[in-house]
């Protein structure tokens, strides 16, 4: 006879990328929990779901320091959009002209 399983925690699916080695975001969370057998006691006293907000706050944490050391500030220069846009003769030179 078959071996039903009645109930499976559900999971979300992503397909392979390449994404997930180059872009950090596309890396997935997912919490230590999901590895083990759960027990009922832990599931109504809402340790799993503590223990997923610890776990996703500090993934969080770690995927934002990692993007803040690629990314590089590249500091505003007003001068040189306005010299971009300045007109080279005046209006009364365009008339004369």
């Amino acid at each position: 006879m078959l071996q039903k399983n009645y109930w499976e925690p559900a999971r979300s699916f992503y397909p392979e990328s390449e994404q997930a080695k180059i872009n950090i975001r596309h890396m997935k969370f997912t919490p230590t929990y999901e590895r083990e057998e759960p027990q009922m006691g832990l599931i109504l006293s809402w340790h799993y779901g503590r223990q997923w907000v610890d776990e996703r706050d500090t993934h969080k944490m770690a995927t934002e320091k990692r993007v803040k050391k690629k990314a590089s500030f590249i500091p505003p220069n007003y001068t040189s959009w306005l010299e971009k846009r300045r007109l080279k003769k005046t209006r009364q030179q365009l008339l004369r002209s």
